[in-house]
């Protein structure tokens, strides 16, 4: 799924329990809106011309620096060694508005995207950490001008405006929840953290696609230990978890880590349901 995130250093990441095909970015509700009008499942057939990309070790190779707007399937090839993922960033270099990750070495898929007409960049992720390398220009030029029914406009619209109210109800039940329990696990009460943790965590799995498009806040929320890359820190339900059902051998945060932990967890869901009832 395309997601509103700050192109920088990362660490690798299981496949996602949720794909979804996003085309834009999702930077507050009317973005949001126009984002999901590609949520559509788009197939290739033979008619479909791909364009080829080869993934290698040390390139990254887009057979075309063209295409017209609308599904675009792009066959990609990963000749290397490691996993790669291949990713098309938006003008700014800044967002990503698709990826198709996990590409294992020898194994070639075919990744489908709408792209509005405008500039884009293609690039890959060797091994899925680190910068984006091979950044190259890719442009979508004005497709077939296929027109849509008001029919299927209006349906288009309703879809939208459900899922946007959706994510809004579910952002605030998460933020509300979250409040409760990151003050029951601070305040040193691990009964009662334990007993709301998984009904608490669960309204942001509902929406985590979505909190997916917001820069760090997903590694920051929902990060699991053994994809943290060296160095970064590690917060969010994991790290909580961790102490809550401590294994053999750990010793769990002191008090004053806790409280930073907490209010780092609800800081950051506050930001994301700030980002999701933004009007722009």
């Amino acid at each position: 799924m395309p997601r509103l995130r700050p192109v920088a250093a990362r660490a690798a990441r299981p496949v996602r329990r949720r794909l979804v095909a996003v085309a834009g970015s999702l930077a507050g509700t009317a973005a949001l809106a126009a984002a999901l009008t590609g949520c559509v499942p788009n197939q290739a057939t033979a008619s479909d011309e791909a364009i080829a990309v080869t993934l290698t070790d040390s390139k990254c190779t887009v057979s075309t620096s063209t295409a017209k707007a609308g599904p675009i399937t792009f066959q990609v090839t990963n000749s290397g060694t490691d996993v790669n993922e291949f990713e098309l960033l938006a003008t700014d270099k800044l967002r990503i508005v698709g990826e198709k990750e996990n590409i294992g070495p020898g194994t070639t898929v075919n990744y489908v995207v709408q792209l509005a007409e405008g500039d884009y960049f293609s690039a890959c992720r060797k091994g899925m950490v680190g910068q984006p390398n091979h950044v190259a220009a890719f442009t979508v030029t004005p497709g077939s001008g296929k027109t849509v029914t008001q029919s299927e406009s209006k349906q288009v619209a309703q879809a939208v405006s459900n899922y946007v109210g959706y994510v809004k109800d579910q952002s605030g039940a998460l933020l509300t929840a979250t409040k409760t329990f990151a003050a029951a696990y601070a305040g040193g009460d691990d009964a009662a953290a334990r007993a709301q943790y998984a009904s608490t965590r669960s309204f942001y799995e509902r929406i985590e696609p979505t909190a997916e498009q917001f820069g760090d806040l997903d590694p920051a929320l929902d990060l699991r230990e053994a994809d943290l890359a060296e160095g970064q820190e590690w917060t969010g339900w994991h790290r909580i978890e961790k102490d809550l059902w401590a294994p053999a051998g750990y010793t769990p945060a002191d008090a004053a880590t806790r409280t930073q932990l907490a209010d780092k967890l609800v800081a950051d869901t506050q930001r994301l349901y700030d980002l999701v009832h933004a009007k722009d």
